[in-house]
């Protein structure tokens, strides 16, 4: 009996040795899946661990960054919403008059409690500079002029206006100069 288990022992040995000479891509499939299953059980966790740590320190930077009172982002929203107000007053033309596209929105982060009155001052801007947009278009159809009414540069004034008002306490909003404003001349 002993010699059997020995014979069948030097077989398996002797099939392995053959195997790893001329071994077939089933065999090679075999291997590295096993090999694969071994690292992942034991180089997995660690791997897993390290990876979950390394998210959860960037989400909690990037929220205390985004969470944190600081409102660079409205800032530079409302920056560019000023600009595209101001170019829409001084368009000479369609695709100056279009250079936005408000119907689509403004940029918003999630709303929290300090800055929900930035970020719905944003939200109302740009409904009401889409609003202005498609009403006033026809005034601004021809590449030679763009004679806006006073309504609506009245309007596109509000916007500016209530925007000023909602941000005037981020110690951000100066009084600008004419020759400061980034209009399209």
């Amino acid at each position: 009996m002993e010699k059997t288990n020995t014979n069948k022992i030097k077989r398996a040995i002797g099939y392995i040795r053959r195997s790893s000479r001329n071994p077939s891509n089933l065999q090679i499939l075999f291997i590295s899946i096993f090999i694969a299953v071994v690292f992942s059980l034991t180089l997995g966790p660690l791997i897993y661990d390290r990876g979950k740590s390394g998210v959860e320190e960037v989400f909690r930077v990037k929220n205390s960054r985004e969470f944190g009172g600081d409102i660079d982002v409205e800032a530079w929203v409302y920056s560019w919403i000023r600009t595209g107000a101001i170019n829409m007053i001084n368009s000479q033309g369609p695709s100056q008059w279009r250079a936005v596209k408000w119907d689509q929105g403004c940029y918003s982060r999630r709303f929290t409690e300090w800055n929900s009155k930035y970020q719905e001052a944003i939200q109302k801007a740009c409904y009401d500079l889409s609003e202005i947009q498609k009403e006033f278009e026809k005034y601004c159809m021809s590449v030679n002029n763009c004679e806006l009414p006073k309504e609506a540069i009245s309007e596109l004034n509000n916007v500016l206006n209530e925007m000023k008002k909602a941000f005037s306490d981020a110690n951000f909003v100066l009084p600008y100069r004419t020759n400061e404003e980034n209009s399209i001349d």
